[in-house]
């Protein structure tokens, strides 16, 4: 409101000022504010409107709600659950000519990479040119800060990598680690699911360079 009315009075000073500078001199272009936008029309206000509906309506079909014994029940996480429109949970995995996202006869590995703030586990089908099927860290499971590197975190990522392979219908799958770290803590949770573990495999990395040279010590 302010910002009109000062403008009107500018337009209302400025406007003998810019005819007389503009006799003294021909060649004088001088800077005017701009009119005001012209106003839709009738049709194009109804348009507007109707997108407007329709994107709202289109918010409010999205919505899934669940009642208490579906969320008690329900497999997978809620929240992905609603975001993703009422999707399956498994509509993202990669899967065969046949709709099946891995047969019967097929291998799974576990990859557990661990370092001291925190780990992420990786579930490759070793049978489908090592395909990855899932993964899970800390931050994927609702850890966030300094909490990431707490053994609670690898127990609730253990947990979440057993409960999506038992509900894909995978009983038994094979272990890789490097570091022991953490190892142990995922190993408890896989066991806790009913997941079998048929094979533990520690792959450590091997010294770079010298094998007589000492590392260098720490720094802190």
């Amino acid at each position: 409101m302010a910002w009109n009315l000062c403008r009107n009075f500018m337009r209302q000073t400025l406007r003998p000022c810019r005819s007389q500078l503009a006799a003294l001199r021909p060649g004088f272009a001088a800077r005017c504010f701009a009119e005001a936008a012209p106003s839709l029309s009738q049709d194009a206000e109804r348009a507007l409107g109707s997108i407007k509906a329709t994107m709202q309506a289109q918010k409010k079909v999205a919505q899934i709600h669940l009642s208490k014994a579906q969320k008690r029940s329900f497999p997978g996480n809620i929240r992905k659950y609603k975001l993703m429109g009422g999707r399956p949970e498994f509509h993202n995995v990669d899967r065969n000519r046949y709709g099946r996202i891995f047969e019967p006869w097929h291998n799974f590995e576990i990859v557990i990479t661990s370092s001291k703030n925190n780990c992420w586990v990786v579930v490759k089908n070793k049978s489908w040119r090592h395909r990855t099927v899932i993964r899970s860290h800390a931050g994927n499971v609702g850890y966030r800060g300094a909490l990431k590197k707490s053994e609670a975190a690898t127990y609730a990522i253990g947990l979440n990598i057993a409960k999506k392979l038992r509900r894909l219908g995978v009983t038994c799958a094979e272990v890789h680690f490097r570091r022991l770290m953490k190892v142990e803590t995922c190993l408890q949770a896989f066991q806790n699911v009913g997941l079998q573990i048929t094979k533990l495999t520690h792959m450590p990395r091997t010294p770079i360079g010298n094998p007589h040279k000492p590392r260098k010590k720490r720094r802190v």
